[in-house]
């Protein structure tokens, strides 16, 4: 594997808070929280309230879908950290083996 045991545990430890806050960030975009306002990319000026409503509506929408798709995407570097300690982890068995039988 490419990475180490340590590097291994902290890609784990930094993808899984990554898919944990995602998705929060996802549920309070898509509940469309006020105090994400500020963090929508949205136009500075508007003609009327009702074309204010309807952009942030839609911007609320685009921010929540996207948050969850790179939690997904965090979700398989979960994967991917598992399978590397795993492998580090029979690694390590067959050279305590090895170095036990002499």
């Amino acid at each position: 594997m490419v990475c180490g045991r340590k590097c291994s545990f902290f890609c784990l430890f930094m993808s899984s808070w990554a898919f944990l806050m995602l998705n929060i960030l996802g549920i309070c975009f898509y509940l469309r929280s006020l105090v994400l306002l500020m963090d929508l990319p949205l136009p500075l000026i508007f003609h009327d309230p009702e074309d204010f409503k309807a952009k942030a509506e839609e911007a609320y929408q685009t921010v929540a879908i996207r948050c969850f798709v790179t939690a997904i995407v965090f979700l398989g570097f979960v994967f991917i950290s598992i399978i590397a300690i795993r492998q580090d982890n029979k690694k390590r068995k067959r050279l305590y083996k090895r170095a036990h039988r002499r």
